[in-house]
Formats: structure tokens, C-alpha cells, sequence
């Protein structure tokens, strides 16, 4: 054999293995449904909901996980935790609408100056501090309320350029009173994310009394 036919003889070879190795590596990825967007608990999954990326991942998590082609097995069902864009979607986190699993949301629009700058995301914990326009009083609405999402605000029907809207987990005594805060004055939203929970809400300024916690 010539050494030039051993070179072309090795250089195949050569271009196999590597072929080979590539052919390895895109099998051990595995395409799986994520989220094309934030998904809020709340959420009813359609086609708009997900997106195909590949995962590298064991048996043992994809297990948990929906293949790209099981997408219409979702639609219809409801986010119950949120799922950041990009992120794969667990089969805990959707069931069936009636399954009462989803916790109750409700969004509101705060001005940017009284919402930490804006500096708020999904998975924040926050207080609601309310301020009674007629009485000058203050209270806590809220407190250790999970933020389910945070709008950087686009000028969208709840908010303003100078806007953001948070959506958060609350229990209906809970709504009610966000609602009454919301009519009363304006609120301010302290970002408790990391501190020690209110287990009990401060005295507070002014006529107005009570506080209450987040759902």
C-alpha cells in the first residue's frame, strides 16, 4: 500500500470516528416540551404555551418530563407552579382544570417608584403596604405573598410605561383585601424575598388598622 493510499485510508477512518462520535452525542439529547414563554400557575397550556428543546438528561429525569411529541397530551390543562421560559415543563407542574391545584392569582398595576424600582421577578416574595387616601392611614396588606410574575411594564391595559404588573398567589380573604387597598389609595410593595416572614403585621400610621398575609 502506498503511503498515499494509507493517508486516504486513515483520513476515512478518521472522518467515521468522528461521524460516530457526533451520531453519539445528538442521540444522548432528548427533545422535550418547555416553556415558549413564563407560564403563570393559572394558565390554560395551548400550542403558544410550549416549545421543543434537547436535554441531556438520565432516564431518571426525563422521566418526569413530556417528550416533544406528548404536546397535545397538555393542552387543556393548567399550570399549577410557574415555569420559566426555556425551562422544561415536570409533570407536576400542570393537572386538570377542576383538580383545584392552581393556586388563585391576581394582578395589579403599581407604579415603578413604589414597587422596588421595578426590581421585582417571579419567584419574589413581597409585601403590600396600602395607604388610605381619605384617612392618610397605613397597613399592611400583604405579606409574604408570592410573586407569580412581574411585567416590566409595555403600556398594556393594566399598566404605563412608568408600570409594572405583578400577578400573586392569594387566598380569597386575601384578594378582598388587596382589592379594598387598591380602591382605598395607593400601595407600596416591599421585596421581602430572603428576610424573616411578618408574622405579625407593625403598628400602623394613621386610623386604619389591621394587616393580613398573602395567600
Amino acid at each position: 500500500m502506498s503511503a498515499g493510499h494509507l493517508v486516504m485510508v486513515l483520513a476515512g477512518l478518521l472522518g467515521a470516528l468522528l461521524t460516530l462520535g457526533l451520531l453519539r452525542s445528538a442521540g444522548a439529547t432528548r427533545p422535550v416540551l418547555v416553556a415558549a414563554h413564563d407560564l403563570v400557575p393559572g394558565t390554560v397550556v395551548d400550542e403558544e404555551a410550549l416549545a421543543v428543546a434537547h436535554l441531556d438528561a438520565g432516564d431518571d429525569v426525563i422521566a418526569h418530563l413530556f417528550a416533544a411529541g406528548e404536546a397535545g397530551e397538555l393542552h387543556g390543562l393548567v399550570v399549577t407552579a410557574p415555569v420559566a421560559r426555556g425551562a422544561p415543563v415536570t409533570r407536576d407542574d400542570v393537572g386538570p382544570a377542576d383538580a383545584g391545584t392552581a393556586p388563585r392569582a391576581m394582578s395589579f398595576a403599581v407604579p415603578r417608584a413604589n414597587a422596588v424600582g421595578g426590581e421585582v421577578r417571579a419567584g419574589d416574595r413581597i409585601d403590600v403596604v396600602g395607604v388610605d387616601a381619605a384617612t392618610g392611614g397605613v397597613r399592611y396588606v400583604l405579606t409574604d405573598t408570592a410573586l407569580l410574575a412581574a411585567d416590566d411594564g409595555d403600556g398594556g391595559p393594566l399598566g404605563g410605561d412608568d408600570a409594572v404588573v405583578l400577578t400573586v398567589a392569594l387566598d380569597p380573604a386575601a384578594a378582598l383585601r388587596l382589592a379594598a387597598a387598591l380602591e382605598a389609595g395607593p400601595v407600596r410593595v416591599v421585596r421581602a424575598t430572603g428576610a424573616r416572614p411578618l408574622r405579625e403585621a407593625p403598628a400602623v400610621a394613621g386610623p386604619a388598622a389591621g394587616g393580613g398575609d398573602g395567600g
